[in-house]
């Protein structure tokens, strides 16, 4: 409100800070207002002081001052945001971080789901859009999980506690920013008290068959296409999923690779892919190899490198920066809706094999697996795969304890009569035991 309509105005001040009490021009019977410009936000905060009395108003005015120089002396913000403020400032500075190859775009979809179901629950306590974030306790969010877990049940779904983990992880990161821009204070920081962080992921567990049967699940399923886009679809994902189950690569980054990330190299029947820091997940850029294979079955004659196979036989658009696997109509538009549309599709014929429970992931742990099994450095497989050997060691650690106590079941340990031992292989004790004895002469 302009000092126009304002009247009997008067400067109230309180040690470093003022402000002035009026009343209103437009009213025929004005109760007395505050306004107090507040220099560190600026903007001005009025308030009605809900009295005709000039001497109470100045009364009133000052203990205001007061509450307010204590909020500023303490870094709090007076003026609060609402809640649909909070997640718009947020949400511009994931953006940023995103510009800036601090996270991937997926990351930021990610975040954004999250968020959304954390202002579901806002509003099914009645705490909407509008409301200002001052006011929302830390606590409420005690109330988040049986929350989460009847809506996933009344959409007949399921939800593992580990998502609901990050879900508020990701809820808690959103205001804790907006402590660190002094928004809000440590009273509005989500808490709960339930336990969520100890459960991780659980994934059926594949085996050398159910690789198999996917494969061939897929193979039959192209043969069934209708039209040239199904074929195109269908033969997409089929290449996809053994780029990814031959080479250990996130989907992420596979869909975000471009023709100019790869370099053919026809006469070796091999390529090098260069995967780009702000495509990974873990934002370090990297470089592989990618070689011809078995597709699984090593009874074949043949092996094939599936990459090169997809970008001479099937690939549609093959400028630079068009995607490797991009839409049947658009180069510059990766294939990510168009492969999960038709994902959905497969999983009916996956169902058939008592298979669809099968995702796209399984084919990176597959490759893994795989590398682990074949005894290859633990170090050298994390370097690959773009990941840490400690997520390798944790993830793969029943995978790991099956190769050590195999190892284990090929030595044994021989002690003397001192009390010495030694360590002894089975093949070399059987080696002695089929030994023939010399016979003695005469």
């Amino acid at each position: 409100m302009s000092d126009k309509h304002q009247k009997d105005t008067e400067n109230l001040v309180f040690g470093p800070y003022s402000g002035t009490i009026y009343r209103r021009v437009d009213l025929k019977i004005s109760s007395w207002f505050l306004r107090v410009y507040l220099k560190e936000e600026g903007r001005h905060l009025r308030r009605s002081l809900k009295t005709a009395d000039v001497v109470k108003a100045r009364e009133l005015a000052i203990k205001e001052i007061i509450q307010i120089s204590a909020k500023v002396e303490s870094g709090q913000r007076v003026l609060s945001v609402t809640l649909a403020d909070l997640k718009r400032r947020f949400w511009q500075h994931r953006q940023s971080l995103v510009a800036q190859g601090q996270i991937s775009k997926n990351t930021l979809n990610n975040h954004g789901t999250r968020l959304n179901h954390g202002f579901r629950f806002l509003a099914s306590i009645g705490k909407n859009v509008h409301t200002r974030i001052s006011v929302v306790d830390g606590t409420l969010w005690n109330g988040y999980l049986e929350w989460r877990f009847a809506d996933a049940q009344s959409r007949g779904k399921t939800i593992r506690r580990d998502v609901v983990r990050d879900e508020l992880l990701t809820i808690r990161k959103m205001f804790q920013y907006a402590q660190l821009e002094k928004l809000c204070t440590e009273r509005n920081i989500p808490k709960w008290t339930f336990i969520v962080e100890k459960e991780g992921p659980k994934r059926q567990r594949m085996s050398q068959r159910n690789y198999l049967d996917f494969l061939t699940t897929i193979y039959h399923w192209i043969r069934e296409a209708k039209n040239d886009r199904e074929v195109y679809n269908r033969v997409l994902l089929r290449h996809f999923v053994l780029v990814v189950a031959n080479s250990g690569m996130r989907s992420g980054e596979l869909f975000s690779l471009r023709n100019k990330d790869v370099a053919l190299h026809r006469k070796a029947n091999e390529c090098l892919i260069t995967i780009r820091p702000e495509t990974s997940k873990v934002r370090q850029g990297r470089q592989i190899s990618f070689h011809a294979s078995y597709g699984g079955n090593s009874r074949r004659t043949e092996r094939t490198n599936y990459l090169i196979r997809w970008i001479d036989q099937y690939q549609l658009h093959k400028d630079p920066y068009d995607y490797v696997f991009s839409t049947m109509d658009f180069g510059r538009r990766d294939a990510r809706d168009v492969y999960y549309h038709n994902y959905r599709l497969l999983r009916v014929k996956l169902a058939e094999k008592d298979i669809a429970w099968f995702d796209t992931y399984h084919c990176r742990h597959f490759w893994i697996t795989n590398r682990l099994l074949a005894g290859e450095a633990i170090h050298l497989i994390a370097k690959a795969a773009g990941t840490s050997v400690a997520e390798i060691e944790s993830t793969y650690s029943h995978v790991l304890v099956e190769m050590a106590t195999k190892e284990f079941s090929k030595t044994i340990v021989e002690y003397d009569d001192e009390g010495g031992y030694k360590r002894v292989r089975i093949d070399d004790i059987e080696k002695r035991v089929k030994k023939p004895r010399k016979r003695k002469a005469g």
